[in-house]
């Protein structure tokens, strides 16, 4: 067998941040999504012009269904500007959610989630992480710890 006609495998790494938090805004959206342990939720880089008036970095967190994303929530305020430069620091860079816990009534309905934040650099990786564990010091009153941050071979 001729060797040119064999193709090499290549292996790309993605960095995964996986950190415990929660998703607010419930009570509004409550007449849209009943939450369900283990559902995912997607956090893409949203324009909301009403929550762009009170956190210019706000992130909203999406239920995918068959007829598209509907907004469910969004991201605490406290993380929404990490979070904001986390997904502009890449256009690869993702972050999603799973409900963990049923709501609670908190200021506001509030929904306990594992988010995971996935980049191809591990620099950004690094960064974020010690951006959680700061404002886990700045923020006592936030209920936020990181879990894991681990690299993961994706085949290209």
């Amino acid at each position: 067998m001729a060797r040119s006609s064999f193709h090499y495998l290549k292996w790309n790494f993605v960095f995964e941040v996986q950190f415990t938090s929660f998703i607010l805004g419930h009570h509004i959206y409550k007449s849209v999504w009943t939450p369900t342990l283990g559902q995912k939720l997607n956090c893409p880089d949203y324009d909301c012009k009403e929550a762009k008036q009170h956190d210019e970095y706000a992130i909203g967190t999406y239920l995918e269904a068959n007829t598209g994303s509907e907004l469910v929530g969004h991201v605490p305020m406290e993380l929404s500007y990490l979070i904001y430069t986390f997904l502009r620091a890449y256009g690869d860079n993702e972050i999603s959610v799973k409900v963990t816990g049923s709501r609670r009534l908190e200021n506001g309905l509030v929904v306990p989630g594992t988010f995971k934040a996935r980049t191809p650099s591990r620099a950004v990786a690094t960064k974020f992480v010690r951006g959680i564990l700061r404002l886990k010091e700045l923020c006592a009153h936030m209920d936020i710890s990181v879990e894991t941050l681990r690299k993961i071979p994706m085949l290209s």
